[in-house]
């Protein structure tokens, strides 16, 4: 490498460094959002393994409304899903 060509490299580095130091938060936020979601995710799919192994047939579909709606409610939002598709079946 040439010396204008380490020099971009840095100075590149140095502005994607000032980036994360001015959104580290938002990252932090987002990121810990998505593993929640991922979490629930696959709580959704041990549930409906565990019910359909029950015979009870009581499953909800895993898309990513349903994700988002466990990531953003929490525990509610996990019971809210299965008590609809109670009331829908």
């Amino acid at each position: 490498m040439d010396s204008p060509q380490v020099l971009t490299w840095m100075i590149a580095a140095c502005a994607a460094f000032v980036f994360l130091l001015f959104f580290y938060k938002a990252f932090v936020k987002i990121f810990k959002f998505l593993l929640k979601g991922a979490m629930w995710g696959i709580g959704f799919m041990a549930c409906n393994t565990l019910f359909s192994m029950a015979g009870l047939g009581l499953t909800v579909g895993i898309n990513i409304v349903t994700v988002l709606i466990a990531a953003f409610l929490g525990i509610p939002g996990f019971i809210i899903l299965y008590a609809v598709q109670i009331i829908l079946r």
